[in-house]
């Protein structure tokens, strides 16, 4: 299993070596970062994914991202962890904006406020992301869902190309 996000992070940081895109190339490297994660969730080659396989997954993610091994995440095991979209937000000059993003998904993981971020916490924090992303309400996620509805790519595409501030009138 731990092979398996080793090579998904190899090939998530592939994609981010390929160059330095422009805006438009940068979304798209963000999407496919994106398209990638969903296709190596158990599953997938269905064409969705179910709340199993999306928690088998976050489980595997957990692991990886504990570096200690002590069964909780502290803001800096969480923040080393790089989806792939780190060296997108360094080319688009949005880095800080990236790590800002990332501080508000630990904070709202992590439930009980102590600064860490539990394996229940986490498993919990991503049933709710499940279900926040599943907006036809079928028990399974299209890659579409997760792209556009997941939590982490949410925040961390809003932060690396936010949308623009219309004025109140």
């Amino acid at each position: 299993m731990f092979a398996t996000h080793i090579i998904f992070t190899l090939s998530l940081a592939a994609l981010v070596a390929a160059g330095t895109p422009l805006l438009a190339q940068e979304q798209a490297a963000g999407r496919e970062l994106a398209q990638q994660a969903f296709a190596n969730i158990a599953g997938s080659d269905r064409g969705w994914i179910d709340q199993g396989g999306f928690a088998n997954f976050g489980s595997d993610v957990f692991a990886a991202m504990d570096y200690d091994g002590d069964n909780k995440l502290s803001l800096s095991e969480f923040m080393v962890f790089d989806t792939g979209m780190r060296g997108i937000a360094e080319d688009a000059g949005r880095l800080e904006s990236h790590d800002t993003a990332m501080r508000v998904v630990f904070a709202f993981w992590d439930r009980d406020g102590d600064g860490l971020v539990s394996k229940s916490e986490h498993t919990r924090s991503l049933s709710y992301d499940f279900q926040r992303a599943d907006i036809n309400d079928d028990a399974r996620l299209e890659m579409e869902e997760f792209t556009n509805g997941f939590t982490v790519m949410v925040a961390l595409r809003a932060a690396i190309n936010p949308a623009p501030i219309e004025p109140i009138e």
